[in-house]
């Protein structure tokens, strides 16, 4: 009986094992299809999305009520004038490469003793030189093999691309690749100073303390939008906020962050932040200006000499800091509830019956419990 009883008991034990096993397998592919659906992804972050009128990002980075403000006016002015000097300069490139030449914003070519212009001149097709590609036309004639190794091929490499896309467009969602102007009381928490329990920090973030009306404030915005937006700096945050402001409407934040920063006479102000830590701070800009606008190799060496350019953003698995719960919470508010069927009140309370219905004996507010009303009874008596 006991070796009836051990066997029985190692029998189940491997049930449950197995049952353990088939779970774990089960899980992991639930898991690994629900990270290559890009379709599935893209529907849950599109819900979890804000828009305003100067960018689309998540939730959990932004806040739609406050971020996002508008340039300041430094910003605005050097910004037009930057882009009506390259408008200038693109002109004058491709008047020379004509012939031509501007006057008052516009391209004027050069007449010649034809009396043709020089614009008009040089529509040749570019084959003057007598090579031709003529020999290779026989290689787009012939179409691919259709096999199935091609086409799974081509389905693996489209998914790979669209994956590529999804992962760009979530992290520019989350901050990366881009320069972002922040509300001044929600600026260092996004930055990743602070409580560390509540979500982890990025790894690398560079902070703009504006001076609204500094020339040097602008210029280095504009140099680090450009910079933001370049492959090299990938994983890197860039935000910006009023100096004054932030260092005042978040105080004890900021005098713990970077204590020896002052708000009145440090401004503007760059910070560099690794991994929640202000690591670098350069008040005024100090060591970074040339004249009234900085120099872009300064703050580029700076940014490298305090490591906060990295060339690769964070996996997707780790950008969004909305966890599961949340998005099924998420969705269970925005299910529509299933509309409850009129009630038929009989006046009992204690009654769960929805159709119409009489209590026989019972006198409620709305019966008499009766078989036949007395109404009924009187009129028939009257008769």
């Amino acid at each position: 009986a006991n070796a009836c009883i051990i066997t029985s008991r190692y029998y189940l034990r491997g049930l449950m094992m197995e049952q353990v096993l088939s779970n774990r397998r089960q899980s992991a592919m639930q898991r690994t299809l629900r990270r290559h659906d890009v379709v599935a992804m893209a529907e849950r972050r599109r819900r979890n999305l804000v828009k305003t009128p100067t960018f689309i990002g998540c939730r959990c980075s932004y806040d739609p009520s406050s971020d996002g403000g508008g340039e300041y006016k430094a910003l605005i002015d050097l910004r037009a004038s930057v882009q009506k000097a390259e408008a200038l300069v693109t002109a004058d490139a491709d008047a020379a490469a004509g012939g031509g030449y501007v006057a008052n914003g516009y391209i004027c070519g050069v007449v010649n003793e034809d009396g043709k212009d020089n614009n008009d001149g040089n529509d040749s097709d570019g084959d003057s030189d007598g090579d031709s590609d003529d020999e290779f036309d026989y290689l787009l004639d012939e179409d691919l093999p259709d096999s199935q190794e091609v086409k799974e091929m081509e389905e693996r490499r489209r998914a790979e691309l669209e994956m590529q896309m999804l992962s760009r467009e979530m992290a520019l969602q989350h901050g990366y690749g881009t320069h972002r102007q922040l509300h001044p009381v929600r600026v260092l928490k996004a930055a990743g100073l602070g409580d560390r329990s509540k979500r982890e920090p990025p790894r690398a973030v560079v902070l703009h303390l504006v001076d609204s009306e500094s020339l040097g404030s602008a210029s280095l915005d504009l140099y680090l939008e450009k910079l933001a937006a370049s492959d090299a700096a990938r994983g890197t945050v860039f935000v910006r906020s009023g100096g004054r402001s932030t260092m005042l409407m978040d105080a004890e934040l900021a005098r713990k962050a970077f204590p020896r920063l002052d708000a009145d006479r440090d401004m503007p102000a760059l910070v560099a932040i690794k991994d929640g830590v202000a690591v670098n701070v350069a008040p005024k800009l100090q060591g970074l200006m040339n004249g009234d606008r900085i120099d872009e190799r300064s703050v580029r060496h700076w940014l490298e000499r305090s490591g906060v350019i990295v060339d690769t953003a964070p996996a997707m698995d780790f950008l969004c800091h909305i966890r599961p719960e949340e998005e099924a919470l998420m969705e269970y508010l925005a299910t529509k509830k299933p509309q409850e069927a009129e009630r038929y009140n009989c006046g009992l309370p204690s009654c769960a019956k929805l159709y119409a219905h009489e209590h026989v004996g019972i006198q409620t507010s709305t019966q008499s419990g009766m078989v036949v009303p007395e109404e009924a009874i009187v009129t028939d008596m009257g008769r």
